[in-house]
This record gives C-alpha cells, structure tokens and sequence, in this order.
C-alpha cells in the first residue's frame, strides 16, 4: 500500500490540536458585541474563527465520514488507497475540527456569559412556535423584544453541543486504537455512537445551512460571519432586546 495513513504515522497532530486551540484562546483578546453608528458589532474576530474552523472542518468531516460508510450505511469509495486518501482527508478535518472547537471551548469558559446567552429560556418551546408561526404570516403570535439568539437557535444549540461532544469523545477512542489496542467492548460502543452522533451533527448542520445560508432570512447573519457586523435596522428589527441591552450598556 502505497498511501500513508496519518491517523498511524502523525496521530500526535490529533493531541496537539485541542491544546493549540486552548493556547490561542488564552493569547486572543476578545471585544464585547457594541454599537457603531449604524452598525453593530455582532461576531467578533474569536467568534468568525471559531465558527469559519469548526464549521468548515464540520463539512469535510461528513463528506470524507459519509463517504468511509458509517455503522449502518455502505461505504461510497472502494477498497484500497481510495479509503486511505479518505481516510486522511478526515484526519485533517479532525485536527482543524477539534482546533476549533477547543479554541471555542476555551474561550467560552474564560467568558460564561458568552456560552449562557446560547442556551434555551424556559419560554424556549413556546417562543420557538410564536417564531415560526409569525414568519408563516400568523399575526395572532406575538413575540417579546427578542435577544442577540432566538429561542428557536438556542435549541438547535443544545442539539450540536451534545452531538459535538459525543464526536469528540469517540473519536478520541478511535483515534486511541490506531496506536494501542483498545478494548472491544469500548470500540463496540465508541462506532456506534460516533456515527449516531455525526447524523445527529448532519441533521444540525442542513438545517443551519438552510436558515443561515440558504433563505435570505439569514443572510444578513451569514454576512455577519464574514464582516463581524450588521446593520443597525437589522438588528432592531430582528433583536430589540439585544439592541435595547446595548443601548443601556452604552448609557452606563
């Protein structure tokens, strides 16, 4: 065989990315969401890298993870160094994937007022059907100022950061059995999981592909991804709550 694995001759790259991803994280300084004028800034330059690198390296891992054939799905390259070449496309991914999700990860425990404002109220459910129904032209829902994220994203949320965990956690297990002889019983339950856990990032990431990318609804958030702002009359019109919490944040 030809090709060289990377998950056998560089797996240390594996290890050092979650590190590296604390390290610059502890190197970045961080500026708070502001208004400017007729702008706001909503994304700043932490925030772009950690979506651009986990979001990026999301896509490959699924193309590349698809393709190999999951626990319960045939694999869509044949035998050989095809797999191989698959196979380290997937290592890469891996190591952009946990750089970014680590870098995040550190970043939010260095600011938990950053990770508290993704997750869900207790008018989640409630405020998530008021949403789409007044986007369906139901004018009976009505909606209070909303935050910086809907009730309705907070949600998806909870669903990517237990899928992302899961991931992270099995692969690291078969990461682990290319360099020592992992228990069977572990490996049993580390496959099937891990493959639970990348339909359940699939289901995630086309759903926000759909709302971000896709409807123009969010287009602006998708602009934002890229400037780190939006305007001003989007950000009253779409998030009056965070809008008038700036405002004050500006008084004080």
């Amino acid at each position: 065989m030809g090709e060289e694995l990377y998950f056998d001759s560089a797996t240390w790259l594996v290890w050092l990315a979650p590190f590296a991803g604390v390290l610059a994280a502890g190197l970045t300084k961080r500026k708070d969401p502001v208004i400017e004028g007729d702008r706001v800034l909503r994304h700043d330059g932490a925030a772009r890298l950690e979506h651009w690198t986990h979001g990026l390296a999301t896509v490959v891992l699924l193309v590349s993870g698809i393709s190999l054939g999951l626990f319960f799905t045939p694999a869509l390259v044949g035998s050989g160094e095809p797999v191989w070449r698959w196979m380290n496309v997937h290592f890469a991914a891996v190591v952009v994937f946990l750089f970014g999700t680590f870098y995040y990860a550190a970043n939010t425990l260095m600011a938990m007022k950053r990770f508290k404002e993704h997750l869900p109220t207790a008018n989640a459910l409630e405020y998530t059907k008021r949403h789409y129904g007044r986007l369906l032209g139901m004018k009976k829902y009505e909606m209070p100022p909303e935050a910086k994220y809907f009730e309705s994203e907070k949600i998806a949320f909870l669903l990517a950061l237990a899928a992302t965990g899961v991931v992270i956690l099995t692969g690291f297990m078969k990461v682990a059995a290319h360099v020592t002889d992992m228990p069977s019983a572990i490996m049993a339950v580390a496959t099937p999981a891990h493959d639970i856990a990348t339909v359940g990032m699939l289901v995630f990431f086309l759903a926000h592909v759909l709302f971000a990318a896709i409807l123009p609804m969010g287009w602006p958030m998708l602009r934002s991804m890229v400037t780190g702002y939006v305007t001003l009359e989007h950000a009253k019109a779409e998030h009056a709550g965070w809008v008038a919490e700036l405002e004050g944040e500006n008084q004080a």
